[in-house]
């Protein structure tokens, strides 16, 4: 596919009339070149026709010699790599929320134990043991997953 799209590359360069094929205009014409003697209309429809053959050459090499008949595949990879880094960020953030609710029942345990509610510090311990476990549990699954 690259030596057609060099050939095409370079056809189309000559066929828009662009450097080195710009065989129309001579060094004499600097002006306009060929275009002088149109009057201003006219010369802005020669002018929009010219780049709009430029966009369309632009175009033909995209689709056909540059893959970009294969746009469908290439916004399924990028979907792909979006839902990943969604859902990496938020079960980062989701991993994060949980150790700062541990860290705050920890906190709340020893302020209990120091301050010797008993009761208050068993219920405590108890939902700080069982977040500290689906922590570690969020982080065994996020490995073998």
């Amino acid at each position: 596919m690259l030596p057609l799209f060099g050939i095409f590359f370079i056809a189309s360069i000559a066929e828009t009339n662009r450097a080195p094929f710009d065989l129309a205009e001579a060094e004499s014409e600097l002006v306009s070149g060929f275009m002088t003697e149109h009057a201003a209309g006219i010369f802005v429809f020669f002018f929009l026709a010219e780049y709009a053959s430029i966009i369309l050459m632009c175009i033909l090499i995209a689709i056909v010699l540059l893959g970009g008949y294969n746009i469908l595949s290439l916004i399924c990879i990028l979907e792909d790599i979006i839902h990943f880094l969604l859902t990496s960020v938020l079960f980062i953030l989701s991993i994060l929320s949980l150790l700062i609710q541990s860290i705050i029942y920890i906190f709340t345990f020893i302020i209990n134990l120091l301050t010797f509610n008993i009761l208050i510090t068993l219920f405590n311990n108890i939902l700080a043991i069982s977040f500290f476990l689906f922590f570690l549990l969020l982080i065994l699954s996020f490995f073998l997953y």
